[in-house]
């Protein structure tokens, strides 16, 4: 960005004497337009280094927007593509696991490259996982570096070389580069000044840190970081397909998410949270599994490009339903189980609602911001999330406003809160009504994983209503000066009225599977 300097020029002219004997300005008056003018200059000043600060911290925050989108995209792709995942435990893992353990001594080769090739850039290379690909004899490996300021960490790929149509080297020639730059540090008491870790020789650089830190899982989990330490933690599930970001730190600070960071000379701190969830897929051979509407979170929200648009999502009990079982047990917490509710101690990596949560987050933290949108999550009338996000209740809101961002994932992240048979159950026509009320909005994002409890009028949902309900509001977009596209995204079953509403809108209708791979052999 090119950038002015303002020039502010004072010109103090003298006044002289009339013929009539009158004087110009005396001392006092001098010394009170002199200070008049510091204090011009003064706030000219400030004003300038406000603005410049300003659109320095709108510069890194686009360049880590920038950063983050396409290092997930590549991590993601590679991840979805693969047959399992690859990590170290500090337990010796299973019979049916062992083709899983990163630290396999038919994997030590490969790593010790990656390490070799870090050291040729004096950097370092410490392994966070690997991804086993069907037409590699090696894996792909993704890795814990130093950022390219020095100032903080950045996740490597190290692994054969990628063509452009997707395609790896035959060769298998190991490459290594940086796909996620700016990783955070963490902060003494969340966001104080930087702690120093120190040894018998003074302070530990991070170059240090950074090859020495421990990203072993102990259950489904790597562990909780510290002052200095990487703004990321890891979790997986039970059979090892499963890569999600979490919270780096122990509950109650005011740390909710991995993310990245970026402190300027002046000490001016950029964050950006890192919400992350992939997981192995190339094997797609079916076992039932305890709740047959299981889905995992795919793209659900694809070819995202209107700037006025609204996101109705099912925030019912059935969402609570998990996806990926960990490794390990907790608190007691409520799922749901495909025809009731039940409750467990067992760590579940990943449940319907939170693969919503995590997309919808990724989708809104990199959104334009001269984007207009709309939140609402329907259930029940007067149940916990039959609600819509305060900033859009009246119309729809500009996502780059001040604070309107982090409010926005803010109510996303409630949607979760309490136990899942008080979210309500599945009404979402207050929602459809309010959309296509609204001549401002030219998409809608539809997304339920089950049937209406009720029709429209309140009587019994059935066949009838799959032709009847789409023709309703295809009759109101008629209607319309502005038609509204309808997407309409399915979890768990099909559905053949959102598909036919999608039909009659323009929209496109996808449909996500409700099982998953949940066998570990190969």
């Amino acid at each position: 960005m090119n950038r002015h300097p303002i020039n502010n020029k004072i010109k103090l002219q003298s006044c002289r004497v009339s013929k009539q004997g009158q004087r110009g300005f005396g001392l006092p008056e001098a010394l009170v337009a002199a200070s008049a003018g510091a204090v011009l200059i003064g706030a000219s000043t400030l004003a300038l280094r406000s603005t410049g600060s300003l659109i320095n911290k709108m510069d890194q925050k686009a360049s880590l927007q920038q950063n983050t989108t396409g290092g997930k995209r590549l991590m993601r792709s590679e991840i979805e593509r693969s047959l399992h995942l690859l990590i170290a435990t500090d337990t010796t893992p299973s019979e049916n696991l062992a083709h899983t353990d990163l630290n396999h001594t038919d994997y030590k080769a490969s790593l010790n490259q990656c390490k070799a090739l870090a050291q040729q850039s004096n950097k370092v290379f410490n392994p966070l996982f690997g991804a086993k690909m069907a037409e590699l004899n090696q894996p792909v490996y993704y890795g814990l570096s130093l950022s390219s300021s020095g100032h903080g960490y950045a996740i490597q790929r190290c692994g054969s070389m990628m063509h452009l149509d997707g395609r790896y080297n035959e060769t298998e020639t190991q490459s290594l580069a940086t796909v996620i730059d700016d990783i955070g540090r963490i902060r003494c008491d969340s966001d104080k000044p930087e702690c120093k870790i120190t040894s018998s020789k003074g302070e530990v650089p991070l170059k240090n840190i950074a090859a020495n830190i421990n990203f072993t899982f102990s259950g489904d989990k790597t562990p909780e970081r510290i002052s200095r330490e990487p703004a990321i933690r890891l979790m997986t599930d039970e059979n090892r397909k499963l890569i999600r970001f979490i919270d780096p730190t122990k509950e109650g600070d005011n740390i909710e998410t991995s993310f990245l960071k970026v402190e300027s000379i002046n000490k001016e701190i950029t964050t950006r949270p890192f919400y992350f969830i992939a997981y192995a897929r190339a094997d797609k051979r079916i076992e039932n599994g305890e709740d047959e509407g299981s889905v995992l979170n795919g793209l659900f929200f694809r070819n995202v490009s209107s700037k006025r648009m609204r996101f109705l999502v099912d925030g019912s009990g059935s969402m609570s339903a998990c996806i990926l079982w960990g490794s390990g047990y907790g608190n007691w917490k409520v799922y749901w189980g495909g025809r009731y509710y039940f409750w467990s101690r067992r760590s579940c990596a990943l449940t319907r609602m939170e693969s919503l949560q995590n997309e919808l987050k990724s989708l809104i933290s990199d959104l334009p911001d001269d984007t207009h949108i709309s939140l609402r999550s329907f259930s029940s009338a007067g149940y916990q999330n039959h609600r819509s996000w305060e900033d859009s209740a009246r119309a729809l809101t500009k996502i780059g406003n001040d604070g309107a961002r982090d409010s926005a994932i803010a109510f996303i992240n409630t949607l979760d809160d309490g136990v899942a048979y008080r979210w309500g159950g599945t009404s979402p026509w207050e929602g459809l009504d309010e959309a296509f009320a609204d001549e401002g909005t030219d998409t809608l994002y539809f997304l339920s994983d089950g049937e209406p409890n009720y029709d429209r009028n309140r009587g019994q949902w059935n066949t009838a209503d799959h032709t009847s309900a789409p023709a309703y509001y295809a009759d109101l977009n008629d209607g319309r000066d502005i038609s509204i596209k309808v997407n309409t995204i399915a979890l768990g079953s099909k559905s053949s009225w959102m598909e036919t509403l999608a039909t009659r809108t323009t929209g496109d209708y996808l449909y996500i599977d409700k099982k998953y791979v949940l066998s570990a052999s190969q």
